[in-house]
């Protein structure tokens, strides 16, 4: 409910909505309806007194006077937010991390899979992960932090990896699910593909998108992606919500 407060602030204190976009407004005024139906007032106001004790949003000193974001809470909302790569380095080689961990010890077993997923690891198959990012470093760290020595296994599948008969860029489609995320952004961008400009909301669904981006090394996408596309129509309120 915090990050929820930041956010809202976001956009509703400094992006503001054109005069002359009504229909957007009134989406926005749907959506915060939406969303306020299933939540609690206090919960909302305990969230907002937290943030300000933290020091992400200012105290209002009149009354009905509206809280602004800190510089700190800006930081704070950079951190949460997901973030579009331009760049996407890459070597051409594929990894492979696999692990056994004892199922004693399933609580790490499944911080370990929400890691993988969060440094964009696609799951193979049980306790098999690829991945186009080199994650050794990241992974020895975490095997250090969770005393998980001799329980992973990172290999290197080297340029142009295949898994039996599968060609690489089949199986990086199917392991990441990359045409149930195509259905996402072409959905996006029918909405909101010939529009000139573009409303809070919109953002707010494009970023739930890439939430869900793992965004690959662009070599390994396929023809008919369409994230690039939906990126460069966002890109210019993105750039207001990441300073």
């Amino acid at each position: 409910m915090v990050d929820f407060a930041l956010w809202f602030t976001v956009f509703t204190g400094e992006l503001g909505v054109p005069q002359s976009t009504s229909g957007q407004v009134g989406r926005a005024r749907f959506a915060a309806d939406r969303f306020l139906e299933h939540m609690n007032y206090d919960v909302i106001k305990d969230a907002l007194k937290h943030a300000r004790r933290r020091g992400w949003l200012t105290s209002a000193r009149r009354r009905h006077a509206r809280s602004e974001i800190t510089a700190a809470g800006k930081k704070r909302l950079a951190s949460l937010l997901p973030r579009y790569d331009e760049e996407r380095a890459w070597d051409g080689r594929m990894h492979i991390i696999t692990y056994d961990i004892p199922e004693k010890r399933h609580g790490d077993r499944d911080v370990l899979r929400e890691y993988l997923v969060k440094i964009g690891c696609g799951k193979l198959q049980a306790s098999v992960w690829i991945t186009p990012y080199n994650p050794i470093d990241t992974i020895r760290t975490f095997i250090d932090e969770k005393y998980l020595a001799g329980t992973v296994i990172v290999s290197d599948m080297g340029q142009g990896a295949a898994i039996g008969e599968e060609n690489l860029e089949s199986l990086i489609v199917r392991v990441y699910q990359l045409e149930d995320l195509e259905d996402r952004y072409e959905a996006w961008l029918d909405e909101y593909g010939s529009r000139k400009h573009l409303d809070h909301w919109a953002a707010i669904q494009y970023l739930s998108i890439l939430s869900d981006d793992p965004q690959l090394p662009f070599p390994l996408l396929p023809g008919w992606w369409k994230g690039d596309k939906a990126y460069k129509l966002v890109k210019p309120i993105l750039k207001k919500i990441n300073g």
